[in-house]
């Protein structure tokens, strides 16, 4: 019989904000993606690269402003900007749409670090594994009905009703923010060169962390294949519709949701390392059937495949950063790490639309997964060896 878990109030507001702004998130994504396709590979490209972009360039100085200022305010200022930007998005074309699609992907620099920020200040240490997939439960969520809603409203009425949608949700979840009961008190002084970088040095200095992040890295390269190339998989191999295509990510989301169910629930008796090698393996299976599938349900299949693994990555790995962080560097620390990350993703849509304009598209994505499972595979043993040594650090020594 499983256990009916408490949690406390702000982990289930946090959880449903975060629902809330990426069911949006996805709404718009699909939206987007259909408004430019005609334009081709490249179009799509541009779209994933501005997001990627603003999150490498801006990591430094997003991270230390999530640890300047209290979370709350600051979250709750920027989702009400997001909602401005995104209904200047929603009318927007051309090179304009480009620049309101980077400047909200700027909000989301500052956002992100600042929720991840904020959860271990309110549960302890040792259900933080159990908290971030409760809260990767509801993400999932997201993705379900944000795909769902934003394919059928793209093919029933047109892109600028999910965006106008998306606005909409940002606005909600500044409200959501401000009803907060806890807060995470500035632990910077001020904002300085030298306290900006301090984020990438923490995740350099460790060699767990440094293994985690070429992990993550390489699942955000093969994931950014997957997100340029798949649209056209789909519809242009598959023969799918645009809401088919929101079925096949609503399948992702809902694969997320179910596994994100089990671990908040359950707990785990192998390590996190353990786990997050699993969740790995997992993962690049299901984008490398994706890349084979025969028809719409075998992709749906492999997404749900896939979804199960980046679960697990996201359930398992985000403990592991705040374990080897300090808790006044954790906003530039995530900052840090989503830029990296994100590095992955920007050098691959670039790659994708590129290689799509050339390579068959099928190869392209069974490559990218062979790729991924491999250096996974590698940078997974990294982080178990790293680990072992800082519990038996005599032992290391030796060696």
């Amino acid at each position: 019989m499983t256990t009916l878990i408490s949690r406390p109030r702000d982990i289930r507001v946090i959880a449903v904000s975060r629902l809330i702004s990426e069911m949006g998130d996805e709404m718009a994504l699909i939206a987007l993606l259909f408004r430019v396709r005609t334009s081709g590979p490249v179009a799509i490209s541009g779209i994933f690269a501005l997001y990627s972009l603003s999150r490498i360039l801006l990591a430094p100085y997003s991270g230390s402003v999530v640890d300047r200022y209290p979370v709350k305010r600051l979250i709750t200022s920027v989702s009400l900007i997001q909602t401005l930007i995104a209904l200047c998005l929603a009318v927007s074309q051309g090179v304009l749409l480009y620049l309101f699609v980077f400047l909200l992907a700027v909000g989301g620099t500052i956002i992100g670090p600042a929720w991840q920020a904020i959860i271990p200040t309110i549960i302890p240490s040792n259900e933080l594994t159990r908290t971030y997939a409760f809260i990767q439960t509801h993400r999932s969520f997201a993705i379900v009905f944000g795909s769902g809603i934003g394919g059928f409203l793209v093919q029933k009425f047109e892109p600028s009703i999910a965006l106008v949608i998306d606005a909409l949700t940002f606005l909600v979840v500044g409200i959501f923010a401000a009803t907060l009961q806890n807060d995470r008190k500035p632990g910077l002084a001020k904002i300085t060169r030298g306290d900006s970088i301090r984020g990438f040095k923490q995740l350099l200095s460790a060699p767990v962390l440094v293994a985690s992040i070429i992990l993550l890295a390489v699942f955000n390269m093969s994931a950014g294949v997957n997100e340029v190339l798949g649209i056209f998989l789909i519809t242009d191999i598959l023969h799918g519709t645009a809401s088919q295509y929101g079925l096949v990510m609503a399948t992702l989301g809902l694969s997320m949701v179910v596994t994100g169910f089990i671990l908040s629930r359950k707990h785990i008796a192998m390590k996190d390392t353990t786990c997050l090698i699993i969740s790995a393996a997992t993962s690049a299976s299901g984008m490398f059937l994706y890349g084979i599938s025969p028809n719409v349900y075998i992709a749906m299949t492999a997404f749900w495949i896939n979804g199960a693994g980046l679960t697990g990555l996201h359930a398992f790995g985000t403990p592991i950063i705040v374990r080897h962080t300090p808790e006044d560097e954790r906003g530039r620390v995530f900052a840090a790490s989503s830029s990296i990350t994100t590095s992955g993703i920007l050098l691959s849509t670039g790659l994708a639309g590129l290689i799509g304009s050339y390579v068959p598209i099928r190869l392209a994505i069974t490559c990218s997964a062979i790729v991924c499972g491999i250096s996974s595979l590698y940078a997974g043993s990294r982080i178990v060896r790293a680990e072992k040594s800082l519990e038996n650090p005599e032992s290391a020594t030796e060696q």
